[in-house]
């Protein structure tokens, strides 16, 4: 692996391993500047989504970087209050991003509405709009329940994943059903980067707790999202192709769970 690896999507669609994430980056400008630190570290894959607030300062960004629009992939996300009208709400994302299409439009989250909007989102797809679609947050019962209705498999399931919260079975029946699993809030949101262990562990391979969560998740075959507004530490966080996780710590950082959430819980969601 290296920072421009990519894996096939379940329609063939390339996405790159390792993703930026721009959850909780509301200023535009800092959300620019976030974004071209990320891309001239050689990311070539950015998350946003409408409800972040950023997708102006993603476009710009990309823009402004001077990379081909066609050499990053783009993924944005239909949000809980535009059910209504899928089609307005990614027209109003696509307008904000400067774009004519993402790479990939998810559904946000499990809300009553998704099968009806997921039956919009194949017609977007087969319209050129978004290259793949797919969904986030959702549990094997949730995925269960559209994989009835649908005629696209979900390309992606976009959930919180690292080794304190290491979801074993979704991960097990998205595989099976041919839908990646990305990791977004890999690093916990700090809440776990100074655990005695994991340091240990991390200095043994002279990387940092940041980069063996990083780590962990591409050797589990994920997608993994990052985030950071500090450009020391977005390159740090894309440092983590010059060394390999053995078998035995991959093990040792698997006990690490706890099913922590940093994040919403969609367990009980409808």
């Amino acid at each position: 692996m290296q920072i421009d690896s990519t894996v096939k999507l379940n329609n063939g669609v390339k996405i790159p391993l390792l993703g930026f994430g721009t959850w909780q980056i509301a200023d535009s400008k800092v959300c620019e500047r976030a974004v071209l630190a990320a891309l001239n570290a050689g990311y070539r894959h950015i998350d946003t989504a409408a409800i972040y607030g950023n997708e102006s300062g993603v476009g710009s960004a990309i823009r402004k970087s001077g990379i081909p629009r066609e050499e990053i992939f783009v993924t944005t996300k239909l949000w809980n209050d535009h059910h209504d009208d899928p089609v307005r709400a990614l027209e109003d994302s696509l307008r904000r991003l400067g774009m004519d299409y993402v790479d990939l439009y998810l559904i946000h989250f499990p809300v009553p509405q998704r099968n009806a909007s997921w039956k919009i989102l194949e017609a977007l797809h087969s319209r050129g709009k978004c290259r793949s679609i797919g969904v986030s947050n959702f549990t094997v019962r949730h995925l269960s329940g559209l994989l009835d209705i649908a005629g696209v498999v979900p390309a992606v399931n976009q959930v919180e994943l690292h080794p304190y919260l290491y979801q074993m079975d979704l991960i097990d029946f998205c595989t099976k059903k041919g839908i990646l699993v990305e990791a977004y809030s890999p690093l916990t949101h700090g809440a776990r980067l100074s655990d005695p262990r994991l340091v240990a562990l991390a200095a043994r391979y002279g990387k940092s707790p940041a980069q063996l969560l990083v780590r962990w998740c591409l050797q589990k075959g994920l997608v993994v999202l990052p985030k950071s507004v500090r450009e020391d530490r977005i390159a740090e966080n894309a440092d983590v192709f010059d060394f390999i996780i053995s078998s035995a710590d991959m093990a040792v950082l698997d006990g690490f769970n706890e099913n922590l959430r940093t994040c919403w819980d969609p367990t009980d969601a409808p």
